[in-house]
């Protein structure tokens, strides 16, 4: 039975602890989807749910492995040249672009088949749809994407800039990057709140959340982390037992004020200036603090093991899927066909596990594994040496 969730890898050497931690994310992404589209027919408000925040665990995960592999790359490097951008780029964007256009392309033209209307979402194409203002419409929860396809521009640009031409090293060039990300977004969180959403209303907060130039410092969180382990591996490996612990209580009283405020049981103004603003700067941090317990989580030869892996491995295959496409077509299915929610989200949950799987193998994977060749092809590789600036 364990072949079932088989995929060609080697996770013996994979940070096993991000891969529940990205796994986990997916499936509550999932959830709070499904919870948004059924809560009328469930009657609850999902948004009143005290449920962690999938998107957050997601970009401190990743700007941390980012992060950490940049810096073992770039040591090995004598000065950063346009060429290490240009690779840093592709290893990104073919990663990750192919497939959303492809997506977003079919979706395009389904809702036009179905509209006899051709719409084609210039924003989306181009990720501004929530870049300073939100004005995402069409395939709505892509917003995540968009901060993740900005840092993956911004980042290598502002690194080359600072380390080539202000001649700035590396170590501090990473730290200053960073702390860029994290002063910039929350002095912007602070103007927003202020001049852009000043009502502060509940609606205004769930669409001040999804703006790009206010959540990239959740990725910067992710790369702080990595500078800590990087540089100061003996305070990262002495206190992951106890950063563990603080780690959680923080997440765990965030997700709780939440509540309280989301629910109006706390209606003080300083609750909602926090979470327009420091919300999404705590709870990040908490889940830094848990980072160094989870690398040390090894993979182990069973079943729910190679679930969490597989779940893991294709989880950008279920996120592109499970939204705007299948979870649309099931209520569809609810209204017309099923009238049972219950067994509408068995049958949800199945196909989405079912396409993703197909859509990784068949398409996701392949133009993943090109990604050397094509740096091979625009003779992107480096001479490499060991020393870092």
């Amino acid at each position: 039975m364990l072949s079932i969730f088989k995929i060609n890898t080697n996770p013996e050497k994979r940070y096993f602890g991000f891969d529940i931690i990205r796994a986990f994310s997916v499936v509550l992404v999932m959830q709070m989807h499904f919870l948004q589209h059924f809560s009328q027919y469930l009657g609850i408000n999902y948004f009143m749910l005290p449920l962690p925040d999938p998107v957050d665990m997601f970009f401190v995960c990743s700007g941390f492995l980012i992060g950490y592999q940049h810096l073992n790359e770039v040591h090995k490097l004598d000065k950063i040249t346009p060429k290490y951008t240009a690779r840093f780029l592709v290893m990104r964007w073919v990663r990750t672009l192919p497939s959303y256009y492809i997506l977003l392309t079919f979706l395009v033209f389904l809702f036009a088949l179905f509209s006899k209307k051709l719409d084609i979402p210039f924003r989306n194409y181009f990720f501004i749809q929530a870049l300073y203002e939100n004005r995402s419409k069409f395939y709505r929860e892509t917003w995540t994407i968009a901060i993740e396809e900005w840092f993956y521009f911004t980042f290598p640009v502002l690194f080359y800039i600072i380390t080539s031409l202000l001649k700035v090293n590396k170590k501090k060039s990473f730290l200053i990057i960073l702390l860029l990300y994290i002063f910039v977004c929350n002095f912007l969180k602070v103007y927003y709140y202020y001049h852009v959403f000043p009502s502060h209303t509940f609606d205004q907060w769930t669409k001040f959340r999804e703006i790009v130039v206010l959540r990239i410092d959740t990725i910067a969180i992710g790369l702080l982390a990595a500078y800590v382990c990087y540089f100061y591996t003996d305070f990262w490996d002495k206190y992951k037992y106890k950063f563990l612990p603080l780690g959680l209580i923080i997440y765990i009283g965030s997700i709780m004020f939440y509540w309280t405020w989301s629910n109006k049981i706390v209606t003080a103004e300083f609750a909602t200036f926090y979470h327009y603003t420091f919300y999404y700067l705590v709870s990040p941090i908490s889940i830094m603090l848990c980072l160094p317990y989870l690398k040390t989580i090894r993979f182990k030869d069973n079943f729910v093991n190679h679930f969490i892996l597989f779940t893991s491995l294709i989880s950008y295959s279920i996120f592109l899927l499970h939204g705007t496409f299948l979870l649309l077509l099931f209520v569809l299915v609810y209204m017309a066909v099923i009238k049972n929610v219950y067994i509408v989200y068995a049958l949800w949950m199945f196909t989405t596990f079912f396409l993703a799987n197909i859509f990784y193998n068949k398409i996701e994977l392949p133009i993943m594994n090109m990604r050397r060749k094509i740096i091979e092809k625009l003779n992107l590789n480096e001479n490499q040496s060991n020393n870092l600036r």
